[in-house]
């Protein structure tokens, strides 16, 4: 008796089980590539560069959603000739050293540089605009600032853009500063100038009158905050905050809680998208934000305090005593956040420290012994990944 004849295969089968089975592979893949760490650069390229479609997966929506804020790839060191890029991920600029520069900000991918020479001579004043990633820079015209008291941030406006991957886009860059005495009373204007990369130009200032006395009203050099529609700066010994509504375009000002006028503060961004500060009160990082109160009342309230003493090295007060008088030796105090992350860097007399707020986890970045400043970069770095999809 012969044998059945096979059975007949049906090709639109066989191509439903592949597909199947890719799109389970595809799956699998995923949930692999989607966990690598986003500080890693590095190995992302490298899966990147398997084949067309894990770079595909990576470059996706799921690892976006999955990472919905981007990782500190590194800072930026303010030393007193330039600025060197420190990496804290595996990713390297193709120029990590930017001598002769000074960083005023970083945010959305791009840095802020100011040349050293203005320190001497505002004649020679000039800012660039630098992607680390790309190398890019951009020369932007001389705003009309006085020497020292001004600070400016620097923030992507690209409709739409979810501030992950910020490249070649539109920014703005907000300058503010503040004059002397104006009039007998002792009364000074703070000013906010605006630069657009679209229209090439900076825009006519917003003041905001206020009353201060001295160098009370300065403002000071440090990296700013952005929370919501607003970037604030603060003041070298104030007892304000100057805030800039980019929506409304309007410049007011913010009281700091009286126990801290003077003090080395931090703005940030709380955990619950409200402005907050850090600072460093009897050996604990102290975590502060604005609240409202009775009758709609804006105040200050704080929000935890970490014991530091137990968590950073015994001060070396033989080694604070030999550092130059550019360094201040009443160390800890702050230098940097790096907002959606949750880190805070600290600098001590045994050099500069990081602390993850969620865990208390407490690294240290290295042999850093100077108060010039520290600025965080935060950014995905995928910028092969457009390209090799194609």
């Amino acid at each position: 008796m012969d044998p059945p004849p096979p059975a007949r295969r049906d090709p639109a089968m066989d191509l439903l089980a592949a597909a199947a089975a890719t799109a389970l592979m595809d799956e699998l893949v995923e949930e692999v590539l989607i966990r690598v760490p986003p500080d890693d650069p590095a190995t992302l390229v490298r899966a990147a560069l398997v084949c067309k479609r894990w770079c595909r997966l990576i470059a996706g929506a799921s690892f976006r959603e999955l990472h919905p804020r981007p990782p500190m790839l590194g800072f930026l060191y303010q030393r007193r000739d330039g600025t060197d890029f420190v990496p804290t991920s595996s990713f390297r600029p193709p120029h990590a050293v930017c001598d002769g520069w000074r960083v005023l900000d970083a945010r959305h991918g791009r840095v802020l540089l100011l040349n050293a020479a203005e320190l001497y001579n505002t004649m020679e004043m000039a800012l660039i605009v630098w992607d680390p990633v790309t190398d890019n820079q951009q020369s932007l015209p001389i705003p009309q600032l006085p020497p020292f008291a001004w600070n400016a941030a620097l923030l992507c406006t690209t409709a739409g853009c979810d501030h992950l991957d910020c490249r070649g886009g539109p920014f703005l860059v907000i300058g503010v500063t503040t004059t002397g005495g104006t009039d007998n009373l002792g009364e000074g204007r703070a000013c906010a100038h605006i630069y657009s990369s679209e229209q090439g130009a900076w825009s006519e200032r917003n003041t905001v009158v206020q009353h201060h006395n001295g160098c009370d009203g300065i403002v000071r050099r440090v990296h700013g905050a952005l929370v919501g529609n607003a970037i604030y700066s603060n003041y070298e010994m104030s007892t304000k905050i100057l805030e800039y509504d980019l929506g409304r375009q309007e410049l007011s000002t913010i009281n700091l809680p009286s126990a801290f006028h003077g003090w080395q503060i931090l703005l940030m961004e709380a955990d619950d998208g409200v402005l907050g500060f850090a600072t460093v009160q009897d050996s604990k990082l102290c975590l502060w934000a604005r609240e409202a109160g009775v009758h709609r009342n804006v105040g200050w309230a704080q929000r935890r305090v970490i014991k530091l003493d137990k968590l950073l090295p015994v001060p070396d007060y033989n080694r604070s005593a030999s550092l130059d008088a550019y360094t201040i030796a009443s160390a800890p105090f702050v230098v940097a956040v790096a907002d959606g992350i949750d880190v805070i860097f600290l600098w001590t007399d045994d050099g500069l420290f990081s602390i993850y707020l969620k865990s208390s986890r407490v690294e240290k970045i290295g042999e850093f012994i100077s108060d010039l400043g520290v600025v965080p970069y935060m950014s995905f770095c995928t910028p092969a990944l457009g390209r090799l999809d194609r």
